[in-house]
């Protein structure tokens, strides 16, 4: 409802007092374009994009999810004279914009393949008589004669392409619909031109702009920063580790709102919730396999705090407005830190502290190549059959193979990163604000590290990491980890010792030690680029120049050394996060450390402080001074220093 002194957009635009021929009248015409639309001030960058966009020079515009971009391209689009066509693949999101323009007295209107003919007819009559302001399109109907020949008719003012990363013929959206654009633009000549994405790394931006033919093109990256979510990796020895840390973190999560979990595959999320449900939480699945009615059932629920927690694919979330959602968990690694950051960024949207918990396992980036692999066979496949394999189109498939797999080592490298996460996202982004945390957020894992897993010279330990790449060495990557973790240990299965691997002299160099530790300490030389794993279908072991210069002497290791580094014997066994096996005794104990645990913790992950496995075996030990403590697996240095004393005089209490 307009207010009596209000004015209509029309008088708006035609004001003689605010016209933008300096950047003072565009601003204060902005300003009062802004209040127009509801809002009282303009978020970080929106300002800047929305007075270059109107100025006439060619824009790119990167904002996170929820960042604001529409009212970027809105603002110029009614203030500028003539009609603006904005192109987007999202159906539902322009229905909620045309909609919510249309309330505000702005003329509008939407033409999808999804539309009655009628409505659509009658939409691209009001477009060629100039009669919109906006026109909302999907990249399909740049290619329906109708609709161009309407648009010829119009005026336009502006063109805005939406999800713009879909042009790219190698990113992780590629729409071939995208490739009509630059063609309409050579065709129709708009005077104003502006493209916004939420994940365009620097090496997509500049894509972008060629792909669209924009000279000179302002670029604003803004908003990816944010400050109110806890970003934790984890990175877990198998499943059973995994289910165990998820039951942990679902139980101990902040507030009622359900845990938002993100499975890689349907089964996983099956899996999950049944796993969850064991242990008496309250949790269901979300995937695309279920009909409409469940589906709704379920987003019901997850949105009234009805459940613990709800285990999704991916495709849960979109159009999804829950601004409380506390807890959101990452079953595996996603295939590249867009995807990451963009799934991540469904919590705390209220602006409210919220955790982001990724626990993965290095097998799961070795699954992901596996398939990226397998997908491009199956293309180039598809094209031979079809007869459009020809050299272009072949080198198109190429890139697009070596995008996917170099998006995919940078989300391992992010996993596998020692530096603050908040920056390193930033910093992938080409976000400016990344300079302001070059000492660090304060918040995420990596910055409230306790110690053990830091990144550290090898030292003593020289020896021991000689020994194994030196086995990798000799194996020729030939085999994969496990096989060279038996030959390391000496194992005496048939299967080595009837193999070549059984003969080399590294057989047996390991004796002693744990399967799992040297298993461990291969994936944490794969962490800090001394092995490589090879090969698609088979992934084999192979050692890589700078584990070869480690090994002649040339260059210091650096990694984050396994526990337990100097132990031999069966590694302990995995035991469920209950206390139910420990004596009356010991539970009272197991309690106490709990809650100190909690309290320490003071708002991070329980585990991050000490997990239950060694909570359970400081209630067997009961150590009575620091160097049992020490003895007990999961005690390292550093944590005997922060917790040694607490931990202790806990220990004492329960034996009076």
């Amino acid at each position: 409802m307009r207010g009596s002194g209000a004015r209509t957009w029309p008088e708006i635009v035609r004001s003689s007092r605010l016209r933008p021929t300096a950047p003072v009248a565009l601003s204060d015409l902005l300003d009062t374009a802004l209040r127009r639309f509801g809002h009282a001030s303009f978020r970080p960058g929106q300002r800047e994009i929305a007075a270059s966009v109107l100025s006439g020079r060619p824009t790119i515009a990167v904002l996170p999810t929820g960042g604001g971009k529409s009212l970027c391209y809105q603002l110029p689009a009614v203030l500028a004279d003539g009609t603006a066509l904005v192109v987007s693949p999202l159906i539902a999101l322009m229905k909620d914009q045309v909609d919510g323009l249309q309330r505000l007295g702005i003329p509008a209107a939407r033409i999808t393949s999804a539309d009655p003919v009628a409505a659509r007819r009658a939409a691209e009559a009001s477009l060629a008589a100039g009669a919109l302001k906006l026109v909302y399109a999907a990249p399909e109907r740049l290619r329906n004669a109708s609709f161009l020949a309407a648009l010829e008719r119009a005026r336009l003012s502006l063109v805005a392409v939406d999800e713009a990363h879909c042009v790219s013929q190698w990113g992780h959206d590629f729409r071939p619909d995208y490739l009509a654009i630059r063609p309409l633009l050579a065709r129709i000549r708009p005077p104003r031109l502006a493209a916004f994405t939420a994940t365009a790394t620097p090496e997509l931006r500049q894509e972008l702009g060629t792909a669209l033919g924009m000279a000179d093109p302002a670029l604003f990256v803004r908003g990816f920063d944010r400050p109110n979510l806890r970003l934790t990796v984890v990175r877990c020895a198998g499943e059973r580790e995994r289910l165990a840390r998820l039951s942990e973190l679902v139980r101990g999560r902040p507030g009622p709102a359900p845990a938002l979990v993100y499975a890689a595959t349907r089964r996983q999320t099956e899996e999950a919730a049944a796993e969850l449900a064991r242990h008496g939480l309250r949790a269901d699945f979300y995937h695309a396999g279920l009909d409409g009615a469940d589906r709704h059932d379920r987003q019901e629920r997850f949105l009234a705090d009805d459940l613990d927690a709800l285990v999704a694919t991916n495709a849960f979330g979109m159009g999804i407005d829950k601004p409380d959602v506390r807890l959101l968990i990452h079953l595996a690694a996603p295939p590249s830190i867009e995807a990451y950051y963009q799934e991540v960024g469904r919590a705390g949207r209220d602006g409210l502290p919220a955790e982001a918990v990724l626990l993965f396992t290095f097998r799961d980036f070795r699954t992901a190549e596996f398939l990226i692999r397998r997908s491009h066979e199956e293309a180039c496949a598809e094209a031979a059959a079809a007869g459009e394999d020809d050299p272009a189109r072949a080198e198109a498939r190429e890139q697009h193979l070596r995008s996917r797999l170099l998006r995919l080592q940078r989300m391992r490298g992010f996993a596998g990163g020692r530096s603050c996460r908040r920056r390193a996202i930033l910093a992938y982004f080409g976000d400016p604000d990344a300079d302001r945390l070059l000492s660090g957020c304060g918040s995420c894992d990596r910055c409230l590290e306790t110690g053990e897993a830091a990144e550290v010279p090898v030292g003593g330990r020289r020896t021991l990491l000689l020994q194994a790449l030196s086995g990798v060495a000799r194996a020729g990557g030939r085999y994969g980890r496990r096989r060279v973790a038996d030959m390391l240990i000496g194992s005496r299965a048939q299967a080595i010792l009837n193999s070549p691997l059984a003969r080399l002299s590294t057989y047996g160099l390991l004796a002693g030690r744990p399967r799992t530790f040297v298993l461990d300490l291969l994936d944490r030389c794969e962490e800090a680029g001394l092995v490589r794993i090879t090969g698609s279908e088979y992934p084999l072991l192979a050692i890589t120049d700078q584990g070869l210069a480690v090994l002649r002497g040339q260059e210091e290791p650096r990694l984050v050394w396994p526990e337990p580094a100097d132990r031999t014997g069966p590694a302990p066994k995995r035991r469920p996060p209950a206390a139910g096996d420990l004596a009356p005794a010991e539970r009272e104990l197991f309690a106490a450390l709990r809650e100190w645990r909690r309290r320490t913790a003071a708002g991070r992950p329980a585990f991050t402080v000490l997990n239950d496995a060694t909570l359970r075996e400081i209630c067997r030990r009961r150590p009575t001074n620091a160097e049992e403590l020490l003895a007990v697996p999961g005690i390292g240095p550093a944590r005997l220093d922060r917790y040694g004393d607490a931990i202790l005089a806990l220990v004492a209490a329960a034996a009076q």
